[in-house]
């Protein structure tokens, strides 16, 4: 659905990615693992047509990617995209008349309750903790129930239920044929992956070899 073609991105004259191919397919769970300031922030930014890439393309569905294609992918960046001033219930509920979800309250509902926030619906997101934050954005990307998932860092700042609702929601949407983007700078990761990667001067490299999920395990919720 989503891919890179010979991907490359430099800010004045110091590049941060070189020439990066990748493509991701329906159901498949992508995990890239590299320190702080390799560019894997960048990298993601740019499958989420944040950022013009320097050359190469970012192709949805065989074409170039669009604003209007946008709609498909469901974003959780490093700052979470959601309104202080705003409710946890006004958060998603202005998100998914955005998407042209209907009906919105039983959508909503759910996605608050599912993350752990059903109590704190009516609470400014100002008020809420980082994990609470955090749960609200990775509900937020899921909502609309998007076709592909780019995740910058989203188990950052959960507790340890946190972090195990955020895995099942991601695995599940996987099992519900998105493709899944994840970024970490962590050694461990709660979730299988069908690949591996790394950035290495640039250069998108697969790390150490592991076994594809098996389709019993993209079943599993």
């Amino acid at each position: 659905m989503l891919q890179l073609d010979e991907v490359s991105k430099s800010f004045d004259v110091w590049p941060v990615l070189d020439r990066v191919s990748v493509r991701l397919e329906p159901g498949q769970i992508h995990i890239l693992r590299a320190p702080n300031g390799s560019g894997k922030t960048t990298l993601l930014k740019v499958m989420a047509g944040l950022l013009r890439p320097t050359s190469g393309r970012v192709l949805w569905r065989g074409r170039p990617l669009t604003a209007r294609d946008r709609r498909h992918l469901g974003v959780v960046l490093e700052q979470p995209l959601v309104y202080p001033d705003l409710t946890g219930w006004e958060n998603l509920a202005l998100f998914a008349a955005l998407y042209g979800i209907r009906p919105v309250r039983p959508r909503v509902l759910r996605a608050l309750e599912e993350a752990g926030l059903a109590a704190a619906r009516d609470v400014r997101v100002r008020a809420y903790s980082k994990g609470m934050r955090q749960r609200l954005a990775v509900a937020r990307a899921l909502l609309h129930r998007p076709c592909v998932l780019l995740l910058d860092e989203p188990f950052d700042g959960l507790d340890a239920d946190g972090q195990a609702w955020a895995a099942r929601a991601v695995a599940a949407a996987a099992a519900d044929g998105s493709s899944v983007w994840l970024v970490t700078h962590h050694a461990d990761d709660p979730l299988p992956a069908d690949a591996r990667w790394t950035l290495h001067r640039g250069r998108l490299l697969p790390a150490a070899a592991v076994t594809p999920r098996s389709p019993q395990e993209r079943r599993t919720r």
